[in-house]
């Protein structure tokens, strides 16, 4: 059932169609002061207006120093060169990598948003023959300095790349993206014949976005609805819709995973951190996990 504030907007209309299905027909979930979250009755959610390229670029880059959200300052500095094996994170892109492995039996790797270089450097050090692009200048100066890799500079969709790869991960990546459908396109051109990709991005379909929903029709509640709809995310997906997507996409989606980020990495006050504990806690009770992992190979055209 829509909600006040839906039905009250559900007329305006949105300037951008939606990256999914192309409609403008489209219901108002979350109104800030400089943007709309759109819920499109295929299921996506997104913003209307994107920011223009030049303040998703600053955008960008202050996220990668920590200056967007004070509780991931620091953050970065935990996947340097200093990273602890047994951090949750790096544990996850070593089970993400040994599945990739099983999916293909090819080793060349592409990370698409590379970061500090850290997902490049556990993959060589698990044998695959691994690069990175990033659009940021300062990422791929880092994960040289960090890791001694080399990342091409660039937007992925255009950047250029010298494939065919066996393997191309995603890893929050998609949902910062101004054409999703333009990532993934280019994601099955560049990958062998049954080439795999990874993609991993907040869940919509969860239980924190539910609960960040219902407060952020409350007054006031706008500013906490802004912890999760950031302003740097311009897609937001559900299971449905991004298994949508890759199938449209020429992927047929060979696992699908739903796990919590870990909240050690987060500077949060107590109080927010118990709360946010309970949340992940009951959420993976009912399966409605705060991210999705997907890995879907590239299905090969009818001939």
């Amino acid at each position: 059932m829509a909600s006040a504030r839906e039905t009250a907007t559900a007329d305006r209309g949105a300037a951008r169609p939606c990256p999914l299905c192309g409609a403008r027909a489209t219901r108002a979930l979350h109104v800030r002061p400089t943007r709309r979250i759109l819920r499109c009755a295929c299921g996506l959610v997104y913003v209307d207006p994107l920011p223009t390229p030049e303040e998703s670029a600053r955008l960008e880059t202050a996220a990668l120093r920590g200056e967007t959200q004070a509780e991931v300052r620091g953050m970065w500095d935990a996947y340097g060169r200093g990273y602890r094996p047994d951090d949750p994170i790096v544990r996850a892109f070593g089970r993400h990598l040994a599945t990739l492995g099983t999916l293909t039996e090819g080793r060349r790797l592409l990370d698409v948003g590379a970061g500090t270089g850290l997902l490049i450097h556990l993959a060589r050090e698990a044998g695959w023959e691994a690069g990175g692009v990033d659009l940021s200048p300062e990422a791929a100066g880092r994960a040289a300095a960090e890791f001694g890799v080399a990342v091409t500079i660039g937007d992925f969709a255009t950047a250029p790349l010298a494939g065919p790869y066996d393997a191309i991960t995603m890893g929050d990546v998609l949902e910062h993206t101004r054409n999703p459908r333009a990532f993934v396109a280019r994601a099955r051109a560049l990958l062998a014949p049954g080439g795999v990709l990874y993609v991993a991005v907040p869940n919509l379909r969860s239980l924190a976005f539910l609960a960040v929903d219902w407060i952020g029709l409350l007054p006031g509640g706008g500013a906490v609805a802004d912890r999760l709809y950031v302003p740097y995310h311009y897609e937001y997906f559900s299971p449905a819709t991004l298994g949508r997507l890759l199938a449209e996409s020429g992927f047929r989606v060979e696992r699908m995973e739903r796990e919590n980020p870990h909240l050690a990495r987060y500077r949060l006050h107590a109080l927010v951190h118990a709360a946010l504990a309970a949340v992940l806690a009951a959420s993976r009770l009912v399966g409605l996990e705060a991210r999705l992992v997907v890995f879907a190979r590239r299905a090969e055209d009818p001939r």
